[in-house]
């Protein structure tokens, strides 16, 4: 239990328990099976849930209320999820300037650095403000590209974000780091969007 949890974030944004943000019970049941999804580039991706109910609560803590200790426990938990794939370099996709300056941390970054992966922050993007609201073609819009301090050509890399909704901000920066030579083997989100979820990867 966190104690500064305890002083300023005494209920489970999950399912209000007094004590911590986000309390075992909450951690265990959105963790017990994650689920798998094909992106549009034909990428595999994990993700501990769909975007729904405490899950959804948890995720838009953390995005809303600088909650970190939620958007760490909640990528700790994709820990063993990502082992299939081997050793993978994580690339974040870049947090919009107002979400990055309301937190003070950027969610993929944080993500993968909790579940133990090399973080390379190397996608830059021409910031066009808050994705909410926006519908797949405005997200398509955005200019997504690896800037100069990327991970050798070649390499294996994990796109990563915290919710997949329509797919466009993961799909452009697949497409960056294709374009800058580096080989995508998978996406790690928090959540993905129920149209999209299939069925519990079990292995």
């Amino acid at each position: 239990m966190h104690l500064i949890e305890q002083f300023f974030d005494s209920r489970c944004v999950g399912c209000s328990t007094w004590g911590v943000m986000v309390c075992d019970t909450c951690i265990a049941r959105f963790t017990a099976i994650p689920h798998r999804a094909i992106t549009s580039r034909g990428i595999p991706l994990v993700a501990l849930g769909t975007y729904r109910g405490g899950l959804r609560a948890l995720i838009l803590s953390a995005k809303h209320r600088s909650a970190h200790a939620a958007i760490r426990r909640l990528g700790g938990a994709l820990r063993d999820a990502v082992l299939p794939w081997g050793n993978v370099i994580a690339v974040p996709v870049p947090s919009s300037r107002p979400g990055f300056l309301a937190r003070g941390y950027g969610l993929g970054s944080t993500i993968a650095r909790a579940a133990e992966l090399t973080v390379a922050n190397c996608l830059l993007m021409d910031d066009v403000g808050t994705q909410r609201g926006r519908h797949r073609l405005e997200r398509l819009r955005r200019d997504i590209h690896v800037g100069l301090r990327r991970p050798p050509m070649g390499s294996r890399v994990v796109i990563v974000d915290d919710v997949m909704t329509t797919g466009a901000s993961i799909d452009a920066a697949t497409d960056a780091c294709v374009r800058a030579g580096l080989r995508v083997v998978g996406v790690l989100v928090l959540a993905i969007a129920e149209q999209r979820a299939t069925a519990p990867l079990t292995t």
